[in-house]
């Protein structure tokens, strides 16, 4: 023996030490999993400040509109919005899978964990602003039928005149056994179409976010990357897409920039343009009884909803996802260009947006002005002193 043991004991323990030492040495050579720090006090409050006033506070918002939507039996522009306070929940209950990712700079959750995140991110980035895109045309449309009917209106004599007109041309008779006398039926076609149907629309929505996620359900991995330039850096790994060739890459990188970049702005500033000019040319004119939506409102919604996506969500495509897809294939986290304080600054104005939204749109709702009639909150009956949610 080259070492100097002054008893066999001394020599068992030192061979038992030696073993253990040096397997466990190379379990964690082995180990795939990043070395994490322990928690800063600066983060835990930050996380918690920030589930607190934005994810609880928001999912609570957007639940209290959804609840008065439905109770209310509204239809039309109010459809859409329910759709994206629904979207919001789902944005909120995913936030704390980003800021975790980014505060770290490594993915610290399962597989499981990085599957939902990655397809919940493009599900509801893609519903959102396709809602609010369906939206803006709706209001675009309720503002030509109404203003296409109050023209019918200007133009229709007086009324006398316009019954003998529509007698002649829309006269059914009704005979009856037990009267013998002729009497004739009007019908007036002019005001059949008197909304806008958002079922299509909406079906279609849906459709389009869940085929675009659908590869990240399906592809979405954890992948490591060990530090080349210093040994002492710890391992990363990072939530992605995985792909086969490079060409199955490029087709889903064009597919995304076009789909979830390109489309959206281009529609979302278009579209916006239109409300914004219509909402101010509708002061000119009554909106007529016909019309079962309030086009003023409709137009309202959809201005807001336009520009605070714009101001709190536009800088994601462009500073984020337009950055992960330019830099590919090398795997970066959100907000690569930036630092990071900048990048988590950028990441929280985006989920604020999930927050602000349904506040706005209650405050909205409540105005006399807009004649909305939704209930937000439990009301007594003085019969029974039950209560009831309308």
């Amino acid at each position: 023996m080259d070492d100097d043991y002054t008893s066999i004991e001394d020599y068992f323990s030192n061979e038992v030490y030696l073993t253990h030492s040096n397997d466990y040495e190379e379990l964690l050579d082995n180990n795939s999993r990043p070395v994490l720090s322990p928690r800063d006090p600066t983060e835990l409050v930050s996380m918690y400040a920030f589930n607190a006033v934005i994810v609880a506070t928001g999912i609570v918002l957007n639940l209290v509109l959804v609840k008065g939507i439905i109770g209310a039996k509204s239809n039309g522009a109010l459809l859409f919005v329910l759709q994206i306070a629904l979207i919001d929940v789902l944005t909120l209950l995913t936030s704390n899978w980003e800021l975790y990712y980014y505060i770290r700079g490594t993915w610290i959750f399962s597989k499981l964990h990085c599957t939902l995140y990655s397809g919940l991110e493009s599900f509801t980035s893609v519903a959102v602003v396709y809602f609010i895109i369906g939206l803006n045309f709706h209001s675009i449309s309720s503002y030509n039928l109404a203003v296409e009917l109050s023209k019918n209106a200007l133009a229709t004599p007086d009324a006398e005149s316009a019954t003998e007109s529509l007698t002649e041309e829309n006269n059914y008779e009704v005979a009856t056994d037990s009267i013998s006398q002729k009497r004739s039926l009007t019908i007036d076609y002019r005001y059949k179409k008197r909304h806008i149907s958002v079922r299509l629309p909406i079906l279609l929505v849906w459709f389009i976010a869940a085929s675009e996620s659908l590869p990240l359900f399906l592809f979405a991995d954890i992948e490591t990357l060990n530090p080349t330039d210093s040994a002492e850096q710890p391992i990363k790994q990072y939530c992605t897409e995985l792909t086969n060739t490079v060409a199955n890459h490029n087709i889903v990188s064009l597919m995304v920039i076009a789909i979830r970049i390109i489309l959206p702005s281009v529609a979302l500033v278009i579209t916006l343009a239109q409300t914004v000019i219509k909402f101010y040319r509708g002061k000119h004119f009554t909106q007529p009884d016909e019309i079962e939506e309030n086009v003023a409102f409709s137009l309202k919604l959809s201005i807001f909803l336009s520009i605070s996506y714009a101001v709190f969500t536009l800088q994601r495509l462009y500073g984020s996802l337009l950055q992960e897809i330019i830099l590919q294939p090398k795997i970066v986290p959100k907000y690569p260009g930036f630092n990071p304080i900048v990048g988590i600054s950028l990441a929280v104005l985006h989920y604020t947006a999930s927050f602000i939204r349904p506040l706005v749109l209650i405050i909205m709702c409540k105005q006399k002005s807009n004649n909305v009639d939704i209930t937000f909150t439990c009301q007594k009956r003085a019969e029974n002193n039950s209560i009831s949610l309308q």
